[in-house]
């Protein structure tokens, strides 16, 4: 199979290995595969994912964006993690051709005038490209691009908005069997793949309905704005809430309300236990702001009572595997 692939410069060794074992693990008589998930919100563990479940999710994109027999798919994140197994599998069950470009920062940057219908991206990957004229011109070449792994800040969004190239927020995790759900850039609204259906829990948390992807019920963390059974808007994770003096505080969507205060850092909001409160909001940034107000700017940006009460700066922040950033409680 590795033979039917277009190998870019800077493939190394050990992502060769890697995409080579899958395809093993794939075409083995097992009737599942194995995977990590990212760690983001609680300790990696490996799940067993039944195959016939993982060619419906592979089938379920397919058929949204049209998948045919001889286009050319990007593969740029590692098959270590479903995001890049699942583009193997998309590319075996619709015969497609898969460009494997190097893990890196980005992928883009000595990749040829390949025509390529579809490619996925994280929102890391998608800074450094669009720092480079050359990558920007040919991410704006691909068809069709989902992005995905972490929100899309508004202000990467808003630039996003000025490309041809067909864009869309995916959401999902391990247990869906990567993306089951797509925004177009520049909307809020979040629709289903036409396998899923979904409910709420009594504290608006997303629910997934069982299906030929999905094997029971899954429970979320996914605090929504439930619209219909396959149609919602995202508003944070439950367990990043932070009660403030029975003040609910979503940190993601501070976060938004103050990323143009900060274009060239990483930075989030969490909470500080406070004797008053219980807990308190902070803006914790990655390197310096470059602003000595900046605290003051957030203050000002958010109600009185979801603004940060403090500044935290951290040379480097802790990130998965995936490149996700690890938030802290102080």
């Amino acid at each position: 199979m590795l033979d039917d692939f277009i190998l870019l410069d800077d493939i190394s060794e050990d992502y060769l290995h890697d995409i080579k074992a899958f395809i093993e693990e794939w075409n083995n008589d097992e009737d599942y595969i194995e995977v990590t998930t990212s760690g983001t919100t609680a300790d990696p563990k490996t799940l067993r994912l039944k195959k016939k479940r993982v060619r419906a999710a592979a089938r379920a994109t397919g058929r949204f964006f049209l998948f045919k027999k001889g286009q050319t798919a990007l593969l740029n994140l590692s098959p270590l993690y479903i995001a890049g197994k699942l583009m193997i599998v998309r590319a075996i069950e619709y015969e497609m051709k898969l460009a494997v470009a190097p893990l890196q920062g980005n992928p883009l940057k000595n990749i040829p005038d390949t025509a390529i219908y579809f490619g996925a991206f994280v929102p890391s990957q998608i800074v450094e490209i669009i720092k480079d004229e050359k990558s920007t011109a040919r991410l704006n070449s691909i068809q069709h691009i989902i992005i995905g792994g972490a929100p899309l800040e508004p202000d990467l969004e808003n630039e996003l908005l000025g490309l041809k190239a067909k864009i869309f927020a995916s959401f999902g995790m391990t247990e869906t069997i990567t993306h089951f759900a797509l925004r177009k850039i520049g909307t809020p609204i979040y629709k289903c793949l036409s396998n899923y259906s979904i409910a709420v829990d009594d504290e608006s948390c997303l629910v997934i309905r069982p299906n030929d992807i999905v094997e029971e019920l899954l429970f979320t963390n996914d605090v929504i704005d439930y619209i219909d059974h396959q149609t919602f808007k995202w508003r944070g994770r439950l367990d990043n809430v932070i009660n403030s003096g029975g003040v609910k505080i979503h940190p993601e969507k501070a976060e938004k309300m103050i990323a143009h205060l900060l274009p060239d850092n990483r930075f989030y909001v969490t909470s500080k236990k406070d004797e008053k409160y219980g807990e308190v909001a902070v803006l914790v940034v990655e390197g310096d702001p470059g602003n000595d107000e900046i605290l003051e700017d957030a203050k000002a940006s958010l109600p009185r009572h979801h603004a940060p009460k403090e500044l935290i700066i951290e040379d480097k922040f802790e990130v998965t595997p995936t490149q996700k950033i690890i938030r802290k409680k102080f």
